[in-house]
């Protein structure tokens, strides 16, 4: 199973994803390629934006994924509320692969 995990402390926001769905097999598993494709899309934008790291702290590993939006910047809160918001509804849809953990 995946879970991941969004904390908020004043301007400081981070999420973090951890594991493998294990919806299917290797290769098949949907679940799991939603999960990577979402992630990997969020860090893609943030490099091609060029947010620096003074805005921005990002790991992108397999099975573990962390964004930390360290300042109030208006297109790193949008990016974040987007993969917050994506995570959210593909859990919402596969609740026993992917669980929000607080």
């Amino acid at each position: 199973m995946t879970t991941y995990n969004v904390v908020y402390k004043g301007t400081d926001a981070t999420i973090e994803v951890k594991g493998h769905a294990n919806y299917d097999a290797y290769g098949s598993d949907i679940v799991c390629a939603s999960i990577s494709t979402a992630c990997i899309y969020t860090a893609n934008l943030i490099e091609k934006l060029n947010l620096s790291y003074n805005i921005v702290d990002l790991v992108c590993e397999e099975g573990y994924f962390r964004l930390q939006v360290k300042t109030n910047d208006f297109t790193a809160n949008a990016i974040f509320e987007n993969l917050e918001y994506t995570l959210e509804e593909i859990s919402k849809q596969y609740p026993k692969y992917l669980q929000y953990k607080k």
